[in-house]
């Protein structure tokens, strides 16, 4: 703590009320000018004593910890909520996948020393990139079942011959001199280009949205067969140190996908949730 965020900490503390009460206001009470004087010059020395002194520090040290604890039940107890949202949004096959995913992360976690194990925080993150995938998954399935890239592309290759027509209308009338004509198709055509314009940006979307489906799916399979993995080694390891690897090792590649995800327009989950709150969380949501 700098010093003025000491002297600002003071300031608010009730050693702050007291030493005022006890100096200024006593000082006012003795009506007399060298009382006031002598209560001022006390109040001063406080000032310059008391936020250094060891009480003083063990007393913002407590309420920091205190605020501290505080602000993670809330944050944990936000982090719980916007989890059961989560779950609540996905489909029955969805929440069955999820189910089965905690079911053997809290088999890992209970063998390898429970909440407070030092892996408890990255199994509890694995878990929830487990859950915003089958989210984004089912999002992105609903997408690319109502928007088909197919279907965009056979509107992009009929506005394109409906262009080419209009184009060779207009170059007809230019040709036999009816201005007229020829200016109106021109018009179309520019209302007809923007449209096409408009259909290949959507198509471009429609597909990224294909090919996100796709990896999605890609990384659910892998993100399940990686804890089946640990939980494996969990058996047939004896060295906490080795599982402790193994578990590092499977959380580390699954960074890059909490970084894709938090690209992804699709996602609207909270991407960086710290270890401590992953930790204390249990895998398991009610229905």
């Amino acid at each position: 703590m700098t010093a003025p965020q000491r002297f600002a900490a003071f300031f608010r503390s009730p050693h702050h009320a007291w030493l005022a009460l006890l100096t200024l206001g006593i000082g006012v009470a003795s009506a007399n000018v060298p009382g006031m004087i002598a209560a001022a010059a006390a109040y001063a020395l406080g000032w310059i004593f008391l936020p250094d002194s060891r009480r003083f520090r063990e007393w913002v040290g407590r309420r920091s910890e205190a605020a501290g604890a505080e602000a993670s039940v809330l944050s944990r107890a936000k982090f719980d909520e916007e989890r059961a949202k989560v779950y609540r949004q996905l489909s029955a096959s969805g929440k069955k996948a999820y189910d089965e995913l905690a079911r053997v992360v809290e088999e890992v976690r209970g063998g390898s020393g429970g909440a407070e194990s030092p892996h408890a925080g990255r199994l509890g993150q694995l878990a929830w990139t487990y859950l915003r995938l089958l989210l984004t998954r089912e999002t992105l399935g609903r997408f690319c079942e109502k928007e088909n890239s197919s279907e965009s592309e056979r509107g992009i290759a009929e506005a394109r011959a409906e262009i080419e027509a209009l184009e060779q209308r207009a170059l007809d009338a230019w040709e036999r001199g009816d201005a007229a004509d020829a200016g109106s198709t021109e018009r179309l055509l520019q209302s007809k280009r923007s449209r096409l314009a408009g259909l290949e940006r959507h198509l471009e979307h429609v597909r990224k949205a294909e090919s996100d489906l796709a990896l999605t799916e890609a990384e659910i399979e892998r993100l399940f067969d990686a804890v089946r993995l640990i939980r494996a080694d969990l058996v047939t390891r004896r060295d906490p140190d080795d599982l402790g690897t193994e578990i590092d090792r499977t959380t580390a590649h699954f960074h890059r996908t909490r970084d894709w995800l938090r690209g992804l327009e699709f996602d609207q989950t909270s991407p960086d949730i710290p270890d401590e709150i992953t930790a204390g969380i249990p895998l398991r949501i009610e229905r």
